[in-house]
């Protein structure tokens, strides 16, 4: 019987959170955002897979419409794919209604297995890919100790009413509607602020939907002090206290966020791409996006 695309309803969430544990670490991606969701952290995605109870490949679907944080991720389509078998991805990348490769999509943290399977679809529908390279870090609580806050700062939680414009400010890949995303993390996911004396916010790292931390940034005055690892090993202990790994995806081409994650005691455990898929003119599909970023291409 050839298999068809199934919406995947919550009571079944588990029963995907357990065929996406088997191929860990390619399937990162879409395994904690199905835990995520599953745990009520993070609500309003959808899962489709091709095939269903016997999964061949799996998708994130749509946000749902009444969900705030909407416009986000759905201009560009953000999603991440995944299936053990090229041929079974493609397939699900084809499925009539899956996606609409008329418009842009935003594929997140795909296992570089299977980048060529995104290439060819994209150049089978007249458009093109930038293709950014990460390394995919994880530490254990042994390793990322908390690191103690230096005297004449304090360590806060961030507000998502003062905080959510300087965040988007400082987050070198923002583009259009970023505000209505990271105001929804600041409300539901761990986060840690980095305060000096007089209260100013100086250093902010945020846990993020996909069960991974990011956005680190430290205030250039501030910096090469060690700041940056303080932050990093407080909010990942908020994780540990769950029970929860500490996962960060690196650009390949930022050599100096990789060095300081390894010497905080991450390990590298895998490769993934961001691919955004496009038609028409780069830089005038860049400007359309809000993108401000230099990005670190392979």
């Amino acid at each position: 019987m050839k298999p068809t695309l199934y919406t995947v309803e919550k009571r079944e969430l588990a029963a995907l959170r357990d065929w996406l544990e088997m191929f860990l670490p390619d399937s990162f991606r879409l395994f904690s955002s199905v835990r995520e969701t599953l745990q009520e952290r993070w609500l309003g995605k959808t899962f489709c897979t091709l095939g269903w109870p016997n999964i061949l490949a799996a998708g994130e679907g749509e946000t749902g419409h009444d969900s705030a944080r909407y416009p986000y991720f759905s201009d560009p389509r953000t999603t991440s794919v995944f299936s053990p078998h090229p041929e079974q991805l493609e397939e699900l990348l084809l499925w009539p209604g899956y996606l609409d490769w008329s418009r842009p999509i935003d594929f997140q943290a795909v296992s570089k297995k299977l980048t060529h399977v995104i290439q060819k679809v994209a150049r089978e529908r007249g458009g093109s890919c930038r293709v950014e390279y990460y390394v995919m870090y994880d530490a254990c609580q042994a390793d990322l100790p908390p690191r103690p806050v230096p005297e004449g700062f304090k360590l806060g939680t961030l507000d998502p009413d003062i905080h959510t414009e300087y965040i988007v400010s400082t987050w070198p890949y923002r583009r259009k509607y970023t505000n209505l995303y990271v105001q929804d993390l600041l409300r539901r996911l761990p986060n840690v602020g980095l305060f000096d004396e007089n209260g100013a916010c100086i250093g902010v790292e945020l846990g993020n939907e996909y069960g991974a931390i990011g956005m680190l940034y430290v205030r250039e005055a501030y910096r090469r002090r060690g700041l940056g690892k303080i932050i990093t090993s407080q909010l990942a202990q908020k994780y540990f206290s769950d029970e929860l790994p500490v996962t960060v995806f690196v650009s390949k081409g930022n050599e100096s966020s990789r060095r300081m994650h390894t010497s905080c005691g991450f390990k590298e455990i895998g490769t993934v791409d961001w691919i955004t898929y496009y038609t028409g003119d780069e830089e005038e599909f860049n400007k359309n996006m809000g993108y401000t970023a230099t990005f670190y291409l392979q």
